[in-house]
């Protein structure tokens, strides 16, 4: 009897998660998407620096090329040490929701051994091309988390974000030779599929329910 009753509490809890699934629109929160809009844009800025630096718009010397190249990261950790307190007293609810947020925190580990593979590579070979395929990988995962996004939510606006982190991938890993083309590519991307859909789920999660 009392296997019965624990089962049918499981269906419920289960069937409730998917009741709360049902409306939800941001799928990372509001602070959640916050912090992955302001890595768009703290990334784009950084590699648009460096696009305008090639093409001799801008000199940024010593001093402000250890600046750009530090910064994004410095102020993207303060973020999500904010982000990570907030969603502790706002814990997230709903399947959908717990899907979406350990596919990315999957990814982000994921961007972590990357970095350690493809800087020890570019170490040994001194040849900075190697890390150049580390953003471009990046990329290629952030599509494939928002695949599954699309799948969980079958919203078509998350497919075509999966679908542009994807074609930027696949460009920057055929332009590691051409660092203009390469940063403008890596720019785009940055705004197009991380800033804009970032702050798009902050709004959507901001919004009152229906």
């Amino acid at each position: 009897m009392n296997d019965k009753l624990k089962t049918v509490q499981d269906d419920l809890a289960f069937l409730r998660g998917l009741a709360e699934s049902s409306g939800e629109r941001g799928g990372v929160g509001a602070a959640g998407g916050a912090l992955y809009g302001a890595a768009g844009l703290l990334y784009g800025l950084q590699t648009l620096a460096y696009f305008a630096q090639e093409k001799r718009v801008i000199s940024l010397g010593l001093e402000g090329n250890l600046v750009m190249a530090w910064a994004p990261t410095v102020i993207f950790l303060i973020l999500m040490v904010v982000v990570i307190i907030i969603d502790r007293k706002n814990p997230q609810r709903g399947v959908t929701n717990r899907a979406v947020n350990a596919a990315f925190a999957g990814t982000g580990i994921a961007n972590l051994a990357l970095v350690l593979i493809f800087a020890s590579a570019a170490g040994r070979m001194k040849d900075f091309h190697y890390w150049l395929f580390h953003p471009a990988v990046v990329f290629v995962l952030q599509g494939a988390v928002w695949y599954v996004i699309f799948m969980l939510r079958k919203r078509l606006w998350t497919a075509l974000v999966a679908i542009g982190w994807l074609i930027c991938g696949v460009a920057l890993g055929m332009l590691i030779w051409r660092a203009d083309l390469y940063l403008l590519v890596a720019s785009f991307g940055l705004f197009a599929f991380m800033m804009v859909p970032g702050f798009y789920m902050m709004r959507q999660a901001q919004r009152p329910a229906a």
